[in-house]
């Protein structure tokens, strides 16, 4: 199923068996796809040599940083994923954790991990917000 034909499925059909495999399928891709990027990352890392010249070492210190901090933003990605599939298997997958509404499958396929419709996550954005400034 492409994300068209997703799309294009009446609203009273929402998160139903096809619904559900293209998203698992997703999930699965990402996922893949994520632990793939975490080695070519490793592999990167691991090829980087320390430069005598003091111009060109900042240059691979900086690429080093940045290589880092891509595993571990895909690092912490992982869990989010296994979530979601998750919740796909006990069938809360697509439905906000506070409202109980449908998430929606245009915020699906841009964020297949979300656990909350919009106006739920604006308001933990806010919470969120308010604790940092606390």
């Amino acid at each position: 199923m492409t994300k068209e034909e997703l799309l294009a499925m009446p609203a009273d059909d929402y998160m139903n068996e096809q619904q559900l495999a293209f998203f698992v399928s997703l999930l699965q891709a990402t996922k893949l796809e994520t632990h793939e990027r975490i080695e070519q990352s490793r592999v990167a890392i691991e090829s980087l040599d320390t430069p005598a010249d003091p111009a060109d070492a900042a240059s691979v210190e900086e690429e080093r940083h940045w290589l880092v901090n891509s595993i571990e933003r895909d690092q912490r990605l992982l869990p989010q994923l296994e979530m979601a599939l998750g919740r796909i298997s006990d069938e809360s997958f697509g439905w906000c954790d506070d409202s109980g509404e449908a998430i929606g499958l245009k915020r699906l396929l841009i964020s297949p991990t979300t656990k909350y419709c919009i106006e739920a996550q604006e308001r933990h954005e806010q919470i969120d917000k308010h604790q940092r400034q606390a």
